[in-house]
């Protein structure tokens, strides 16, 4: 069945979006949008899909003169652009752009729980950030409660693939372990978080969902056995007052999240249940 597909905010993760459904045969119901119009063209010619300005930011993101989209009936919206200076003004924005889509993903964080203390941390543990960045995915959130259009939010442990990850950092010797390492952070492939995409958008599941792997892993551990499977000396240990309150923020929170819902509600097999899994392909 043909169905539009529109992806806000298509960085990253939505440019992988955008490609896998055009390798679908599906690149004639893709529009991606950016802020910047001439980014999103370029982006778009290069993926052979459709680019178009958007900005959330605007009360009207239609009534903008840069801006040429519509939003058809039935379609699918991805939402992955990042919270500005009014996260639930952004949200009644797209609320109101995608009032007649079949189904709204929004794209959110594991950054809305509170510390985890290493604990696994499901979708029911108390949502109390610690960041910035997680305060407002908790207030884009929670302007989605009594949306009329379908919605889910994938909560995206931290976010690794092809240019991405440890490995180029460790390499150019320019990673730092934060405190004693010994802080557990969850993950989740590229491949796999746009796999819970499609499925997301294709479920009736609703509220919000924890993506991220099978193998939440102490941070020390992880860049240990990156620099060494390099051959390169463990990564220095640093203070947290060594980094911003973002990164420290990011890194110590302590949570093993639990995935059960992305496996048994999206139904989502996971090609990277493991970053050691990530790691070899990318070291392939």
């Amino acid at each position: 069945m043909t169905r539009a597909w529109l992806i806000i905010g298509c960085g990253y993760t939505g440019t992988q979006l955008a490609r896998t459904l055009a390798s679908q045969g599906r690149a004639g119901e893709v529009t991606i949008t950016r802020r910047d119009g001439e980014v999103a063209r370029a982006l778009g010619a290069a993926l052979g899909v459709r680019g178009e300005r958007l900005d959330l930011s605007l009360s009207d993101p239609l009534a903008d003169p840069g801006a040429a989209l519509a939003v058809p009936p039935g379609a699918i919206v991805v939402s992955m652009a990042p919270p500005g200076g009014d996260p639930a003004g952004e949200i009644r924005a797209l609320l109101a752009l995608a009032r007649d889509a079949a189904r709204l993903v929004y794209i959110s964080s594991t950054g809305v729980y509170g510390p985890g203390h290493g604990a696994w941390v499901d979708e029911t543990w108390p949502v109390a950030p610690v960041t910035e960045s997680g305060r407002a995915r908790a207030a884009a959130e929670a302007a989605l409660a009594g949306a009329a259009v379908p919605w889910v939010a994938l909560r995206a442990a931290g976010i690794y693939g092809p240019g991405r990850g440890l490995v180029d950092r460790i390499r150019a010797g320019t990673y730092r372990v934060i405190g004693d390492g010994a802080s557990r952070v969850s993950r989740i492939h590229l491949a796999d978080l746009v796999a819970a995409i499609l499925a997301a958008a294709g479920s009736s599941a609703a509220g919000a969902i924890n993506v991220a792997d099978d193998d939440p892993a102490p941070i020390g551990e992880v860049a240990d056995a990156v620099a060494a499977r390099l051959g390169l000396p463990p990564p220095p240990r640093v203070p947290a007052a060594a980094v911003s309150a973002e990164v420290a923020g990011m890194l110590t929170a302590d949570r093993r999240i639990a995935n059960r819902r992305l496996r048994e509600e999206l139904g989502v097999a996971l090609r990277y249940p493991s970053w050691r899994d990530g790691l070899e392909a990318e070291l392939a």
